[in-house]
């Protein structure tokens, strides 16, 4: 991985974890000006996760050998119905 990726991977991982703080914040009883200012946050690390794992999406290739061992590149598609997403307590 180069270390511009490894960057991006961080700065993602991140951004991820600094949204599931301010979501987390914004369960609790927060003032509304507060809870604005953390609204307003978590949007704009949202998209910048949503940018990232898009950009991320259009770069995969699945690899497919055919039954005669043929190699061909198939884009990555990702069927959202197929995610499994688990629920944090």
């Amino acid at each position: 991985m180069s270390k511009s990726t490894e960057s991006k991977s961080t700065d993602f991982a991140a951004s991820l974890t600094e949204l599931e703080k301010v979501v987390a914040e914004l369960d609790s009883d927060v003032p509304i000006e507060k809870a604005l200012v953390l609204f307003e946050r978590g949007m704009q690390l949202s998209n910048a996760c949503e940018k990232f794992l898009t950009a991320a999406e259009q770069k995969v290739e699945i690899l497919k050998r055919s039954s005669n061992g043929t190699v061909s590149i198939e884009t990555f598609s990702l069927n959202i119905d197929d995610v499994e997403v688990s629920e944090k307590e």
